[in-house]
């Protein structure tokens, strides 16, 4: 079977995260102010010239570590998400302060959370996670070289660690008992990008 592409019905070929000049903001009003986050309506003229209301939440961004340890194992958390109602099973992360270099959130997050210290983080990718109504961006970095310390946890934060191999990981994820966008993502572009670095602990034990 010989096999053609297409012609492109559309001579706008696509531009990833560019600016379409065919939308026009017409104003954007703050509707709440959260602890950490904001919402606002945002009101935007389309194509055709009828003016759309959205609710946009505005996010200060996150970074994300997969924490791998010298024998090829990664770095797990068990939190409570009051939004799911239950716990879930995640790669440690946590929210930029304002102005703040991913890399030093990334550096913070995984000693607070897990007690480990990174000699080396590498930014691996950053994606919006729920760009449908988050202007969220997450930062995945991959930290090696971990020293032990201790947990420095906030006042409410109430966190489990747990260390496991990518093997393991990736049969959770199969199982349905990873559910966290941020850590499918990330174990997926490991696999896919960075086979090599799975392979360090393909024969260490548990």
């Amino acid at each position: 079977m010989n096999l053609t592409a297409a012609p492109d019905s559309d001579d706008r070929s696509p531009k990833p995260n560019t600016v379409d000049d065919r939308f026009e903001l017409v104003e954007e009003v703050s509707a709440y102010q959260g602890v950490r986050y904001g919402m606002s309506l945002v009101r935007e003229r389309l194509p055709d010239g009828r003016v759309a209301e959205r609710d946009v939440v505005r996010h200060p961004g996150a970074a994300v570590v997969i924490a791998m340890l010298d024998d090829g194992r990664f770095i797990l958390v068990e939190q409570h998400r009051t939004a799911l109602g239950c716990n879930m099973i995640e790669l440690p992360a946590g929210i930029l302060e304002a102005g703040e270099d991913p890399s030093i959130a990334a550096q913070r997050e995984l000693e607070e959370e897990t007690g480990y210290r990174a000699r080396r983080v590498d930014k691996l990718l950053e994606f919006h996670p729920t760009a449908g109504l988050c202007d969220e961006l997450m930062h995945i970095y991959l930290a090696t070289g971990l020293e032990r310390t201790e947990q420095n946890l906030d006042q409410d934060e109430f966190i489990d660690v747990h260390v496991r191999s990518l093997e393991e990981i990736q049969q959770l994820i199969r199982d349905g008992l990873i559910t966290d966008g941020k850590t499918i993502a990330a174990v997926l572009y490991l696999s896919t990008f960075c086979p090599e670095i799975g392979l360090r602990g393909e024969d260490k034990s548990p």
